[in-house]
């Protein structure tokens, strides 16, 4: 029993310090940003906890609303077709609103019948919004890429190696939709081929999205037992944590997919200047062995050491000197340049 307590106390004090070290990593990355972002920061902090307390103490009312506004799309003529085009132009930056848009199919469709719907919308509008950007506003694309440290690091990648897989981990990365259309755009040998291919291949993982919009429509059934309700709040909790957590890995798989880049780019270089300049820490007769003596040098910087060759050179040329010749004796020997 005092093993169990001992091992209890243990796990909570490593548990505490876990924590304890997260916040004050997450102060220090807050104390290191500009005043600006720190503003930012905090407004949008404030703001989300507004947004939490409401929902805590409305939440209620909020689900009413949104299942009657999902029954009315439902019931419409044109429902449909208003919510393929809502999700078809929301690819296109800098417009927001993809996470509630499907979350909104799955409560008008149900869980899998939205996902049709939804990942028609989705992948040609992203679609669309790579190919207006690529070809009509790739300045706008650029400017994407550059306001985004995210955006550079990944485009870095992608122009060394714009391969279906790269692309893939990338759409799966926790990346602003929208804003990724049009920064991808600005890569210039990434095909479109490429890039639809992505898109079709990432397109379950909207189920997500999808279900947990379905969910919230059943939490908002009066009919239904509290305990099934209880469960339902437990599986989107747990499906929001289990994509978290899959985006997070992938996120870090693609960072360190960055770092073994800059490090090869780094490595290449030296090789580079050891190719053009030499290595001399590897060169026993370079290094602190390389000395230069003064005498080895003429007026003009040639060097006049007498080198096997040089001697047997300069012999050829006196012997062509002392031949007879009827022209002026009097000319200047010749000299050799080495």
């Amino acid at each position: 029993m005092a093993e169990r307590l001992q091992s209890l106390r243990s796990t909570l004090r490593s548990q505490v310090q876990f924590f304890n070290d997260l916040g004050n990593n997450f102060i220090e990355w807050y104390k290191n940003q500009p005043k600006k972002k720190q503003v930012l920061y905090a407004i949008g902090a404030v703001l989300g906890l507004a947004a939490a307390v409401i929902v805590l103490i409305f939440h209620n009312s909020l689900i009413a609303v949104m299942v009657d506004v999902s029954d009315l799309i439902r019931k419409s003529k044109f429902g449909g077709l208003a919510l393929f085009i809502a999700i078809f132009f929301v690819g296109f930056p800098p417009l927001l609103g993809f996470s509630a848009l499907s979350m909104l199919c799955g409560m008008v469709y149900g869980f899998p019948g939205g996902w049709p719907l939804l990942a028609a919308a989705s992948i040609t509008g992203s679609f669309a919004s790579f190919m207006v950007y690529r070809y009509f506003l790739r300045n706008q694309a650029e400017l994407l890429v550059a306001r985004n440290e995210k955006f550079r690091a990944f485009a870095e990648i992608l122009k060394e190696d714009a391969s279906l897989f790269l692309l893939i981990l990338l759409r799966l990365c926790p990346l602003p939709y929208s804003l990724s259309n049009g920064a991808l755009a600005a890569i210039p040998n990434l095909p479109a081929s490429t890039y639809l291919m992505a898109s079709l291949i990432t397109s379950p993982k909207m189920f997500m999205h999808v279900f947990i919009g379905h969910t919230i429509k059943n939490l908002g059934d009066a009919e239904r037992p509290a305990s099934a309700k209880a469960l339902d709040v437990f599986s989107i909790l747990l499906t929001g944590c289990a994509v978290s957590l899959a985006s997070f890995i992938i996120y870090k798989r693609m960072q360190q997919k960055l770092d073994s880049y800059h490090e090869g780019d780094t490595n290449s270089g030296a090789n580079y200047d050891d190719l053009v300049f030499g290595n001399f820490d590897e060169d026993p007769e370079s290094g602190h062995n390389l000395e230069l003596n003064s005498t080895e040098y003429d007026d003009d910087n040639f060097i006049i050491a007498e080198d096997d060759d040089f001697l047997a050179s300069r012999e050829t040329d006196e012997r062509v000197l002392d031949l007879p010749s009827d022209f002026d004796d009097s000319k200047p020997p010749k000299y050799r340049d080495y």
